[in-house]
């Protein structure tokens, strides 16, 4: 069903959407502190909305693990540590390499081409130094690849870490030669796909998570110095 943009149903996604977005950096800035309570008449007045919203964000963000919530207690903030960002990562490497190892079976000729123009985009974006267009076409590359596999529950739970990591690659970047290193990787990837080599295919998705893992700690751990 489409709606029209002034509709309530797209107001209310996109009202909901900011205010995830918020919180969540606000979170991740340290504004709020981990363990504090995140009471809900406190958040309406921060952020100037009403409850449902604030609801629904508190929702998404316990599905990032950013956010802890209890019966009777409410929400409080998670600590983002070393351990958080590994098991994330841990999470997508086994999803991941489970899901393109499926989806090289099911995979058509237009399905490659669509990926191939994707990886075309992305190097179009670092070339350029458009950071944010890079980050969005990198999750698109990503998604194009895992959907092949048609296990939507699977990419439901890589779908609520994709917020999270590109808030936190902005904040904190990449290290020197990362971004040359996920185009090598990316066109390995599409370069076995389009050999069907399955096998080949898990094996340097799997590498490239590790990568994307190594750095962002390593970047994180900078962070903390």
């Amino acid at each position: 069903m489409e709606y029209e943009l002034s509709s309530p149903n797209v107001l209310y996604v996109t009202t909901y959407s900011r205010i995830r977005d918020q919180i969540r950096q606000d979170i991740l800035n340290s504004v709020f502190k981990p363990g504090v309570r995140l009471r809900i008449s406190e958040l309406t007045n921060r952020y100037g909305v009403s409850q449902m919203p604030i609801r629904e964000a508190l929702q998404q963000l316990q599905g990032e693990g950013l956010v802890t919530l209890l019966p009777q207690k409410g929400a409080s903030v998670r600590k983002i540590d070393e351990n958080f960002l590994s098991n994330m990562y841990d999470i997508r490497y086994a999803i991941e390499t489970m899901l393109v190892r499926t989806g090289v079976e099911h995979m058509t000729d237009r399905d490659l081409k669509e990926i191939d123009l994707l990886q075309e985009e992305y190097e179009a974006y670092v070339s350029n130094r458009n950071r944010e267009a890079a980050l969005l076409v990198n999750e698109a590359f990503h998604r194009k690849i895992n959907g092949l596999a048609n296990n939507y529950e699977a990419i439901e739970i890589i779908d609520r870490h994709w917020g999270l990591i590109d808030v936190l690659r902005r904040q904190f970047g990449f290290s020197e030669g990362r971004i040359h290193s996920i185009i090598d990787d990316h066109r390995k990837i599409v370069n076995a796909l389009k050999r069907r080599d399955r096998d080949l295919s898990v094996r340097l998705t799997g590498e490239h998570v590790m990568k994307a893992k190594i750095d962002l700690i390593e970047r994180f751990k900078q962070s903390q110095r």
